[in-house]
């Protein structure tokens, strides 16, 4: 467990849920896979859980540090409010330990060692709101390790009419997983890779809890989900793991799934890695299509690898350059040209006007930064 010079006082603290007392006078921590036993003074795997007279607290509910108006295309959700702008919030810590981590200034971080800001979730909900933002999005480090504030956003957003989104690594247990996602509207699952190999050495956890996670929000919930592999050179771009995953998903998900190859770049404790060329994200898509899945697309590199086509009659739906969209012309979320439906969520239920093609996010997050003062 980490060690903790200094706690704030527990007034100021969000009591935490998902624990409870083992015989040893510990706290049992039972959010994520990692089943953390937290002795007093000392924080989980995640850096923001803790221990503080014989209760866990969290430390990132009502902290975020960072805070970004995004395309929802970034997240990378390609079949969710296509062309919207997303509010993206994440606070300090991680669950996984992943050397390629590309957010590792804040999911390395202890919540003391990073710049926050205070926003209750009435307060996140209305900036989303001042910013014309139909979604949030619960991103940058791993939203499950703080939940707490991830549900109370959820039902203030709800009641407002926005939606939710969780850009996860998928390490959640099953005790705690419907508590979580019965509040979401939409997900991205971060696949790592496909053997447990990879994920003990490269992110120090276990590939079959992420797995379950993409199992029971595929047969238990109606969130929209979607799924990104970063192919890193020499760890997990093997054109046999590659058909693997696509296999598991077409078998287990279904061929509808959205499947984002995206492309790495040297960062963190893998300095020593290249860059993906481009030509291995083509191979993995043609791989995946030729499996059976409909919908494959490329990220982190400029190819029409991230438009959407129709499966049926292959006319060009929705083209993309990067993260904008330069056009759309679903019709009700079906293709014009064969009236195929295309598996996705099109218009906002919720109600909040949506701001097709989004437009100005790098200066709607610059006045962002000036009003919370980061």
């Amino acid at each position: 467990m980490q060690s903790l010079q200094i706690l704030p006082e527990t007034e100021s603290l969000h009591e935490a849920r998902w624990w409870d007392t083992d015989a040893n006078g510990k706290i049992h921590c039972y959010l994520c896979p990692r089943h953390c036993h937290i002795g007093e003074g000392q924080a989980g795997f995640c850096f923001i859980r803790v221990n503080r007279g014989g209760k866990l607290y969290s430390l990132g509910y009502a902290s975020p540090a960072a805070i970004q108006i995004d395309p929802v295309e970034k997240k990378p959700l390609n079949h969710f409010l296509p062309g919207t702008k997303i509010f993206s919030m994440g606070t300090a810590g991680c669950n996984m330990g992943c050397f390629f981590c590309q957010n590792w200034d804040i999911s390395k971080s202890r919540s003391d060692q990073v710049h926050s800001t205070h926003a209750e979730p009435e307060q996140v909900v209305e900036l989303a709101i001042r910013y014309g933002c139909p979604s949030i999005a619960f991103t940058y480090n791993e939203p499950t390790i703080w939940a707490e504030y991830v549900i109370d956003i959820c039902k203030i957003a709800h009641a407002r009419g926005l939606n939710t989104v969780m850009v996860s690594n998928g390490y959640i247990t099953q005790e705690a997983f419907h508590e979580v996602y019965d509040h979401v509207d939409a997900a991205n699952i971060d696949l790592k890779a496909f053997t447990e190999n990879f994920y003990g050495k490269i992110t120090l956890t276990h590939l079959e809890p992420v797995l379950e996670t993409l199992v029971r929000l595929k047969n238990e919930t109606n969130v929209w989900f979607e799924i990104t592999n970063l192919m890193i050179p020499t760890l997990n771009d093997d054109e046999a793991e590659t058909r693997k995953l696509a296999e598991w998903i077409l078998a287990h998900l279904g061929p509808d799934v959205p499947l984002h190859f995206t492309a790495f770049h040297p960062d963190f404790k893998l300095q020593d890695k290249p860059r993906t060329p481009p030509e291995t994200l083509h191979r993995a898509r043609k791989i995946a299509r030729e499996v059976g899945l409909h919908y494959v697309y490329e990220g982190n590199i400029f190819s029409d690898g991230g438009n959407t086509h129709c499966p049926q009659c292959n006319a060009l739906l929705i083209e993309r350059s990067w993260h904008d969209v330069r056009k759309n012309i679903l019709r009700d979320g079906a293709c014009p040209k064969c009236n195929l439906r295309i598996p996705g969520e099109w218009k906002n239920r919720r109600g909040f006007a949506v701001d097709a093609m989004h437009t100005g996010t790098s200066r709607a997050s610059r006045d962002l930064f000036d009003t919370l003062n980061l």
